[in-house]
């Protein structure tokens, strides 16, 4: 595990270190501070220091094919990982994010270097563990808690970090036995209160916002749309508004 001081995000540091750590792969790095910390989308990830884990794991995979399971990959280790410390129900909003009560605690960014011999992976993970209500600006109130929120108790990155990494690593050799259908059917289990309810569906790819009713992730990982007329859509990447 690499710990770092400070750094502008995780992300960043592996594709920059990329040539220097290939051969040190799989591995963990850690911030205790981003200045730049991003989420999906290019959205800012509040990183304050001492407020929330600021993680980042690089790995290789053998093909393209298994990329479109790492969101659930990372979303199920998180949510595995909370469950565990704090004995309560997280939940998986499709592809990544993780809630409390339909609050956001925790969400992943992931981002790759493709070439011919090789994928590596970058698959960064963001956790609210210290953040206080004074912590979140108002606009994030509504949206955002922290650990500390739920239970009133505080975190160390350096207890957690281990924990989830045992957590991540187990369902990422899952994936690179080609174990998909059991991480398929652990996030639809996650996914159990979105199942059946109207949603808004922002599709990366064309920018199209649609509606409809969310039906769960099919063996391909991707999310199961139905739309008015009773047909369903497929979708691998976007959000749920």
């Amino acid at each position: 595990m690499i710990t770092l001081v400070q750094c502008d995000s995780t992300n960043n540091y592996l594709k920059n270190h990329y040539e220097d750590l290939r051969d040190h792969l799989p591995v963990l790095v850690t911030s205790a501070l981003q200045t730049g910390g991003r989420g999906r989308q290019q959205r800012t990830w509040l990183s304050p220091k001492g407020k929330g884990l600021y993680s980042s794991f690089g790995f290789l995979l053998d093909t393209k094919q298994k990329l479109r399971f790492l969101p659930l990959v990372a979303g199920i280790s998180v949510i595995e990982m909370l469950r565990e410390i704090t004995a309560d129900e997280f939940v998986l909003k499709w592809p990544n994010d993780v809630l409390y009560r339909e609050k956001k605690i925790a969400g992943v960014l992931i981002e790759n270097i493709i070439t011919e011999q090789k994928i590596f992976c970058i698959t960064g993970i963001g956790i609210n563990l210290n953040h206080t209500l004074d912590d979140f600006p108002g606009e994030f109130l509504e949206k955002a808690i922290s650990l500390r929120i739920i239970t009133g108790l505080e975190y160390d990155t350096g207890e957690i970090n281990p924990f989830l990494s045992t957590v991540f690593f187990h369902w990422l050799e899952k994936l690179k036995s080609n174990e998909k259908e059991e991480i398929v059917e652990t996030a639809n289990r996650y996914s159990e209160f979105l199942m059946y309810r109207n949603i808004s569906f922002h599709e990366s790819s064309s920018g199209i916002v649609m509606e409809g009713i969310f039906k769960g992730i099919n063996h391909d990982g991707g999310l199961i749309l139905g739309r008015e007329g009773g047909h369903d859509t497929i979708h691998y990447s976007g959000e749920i508004a």
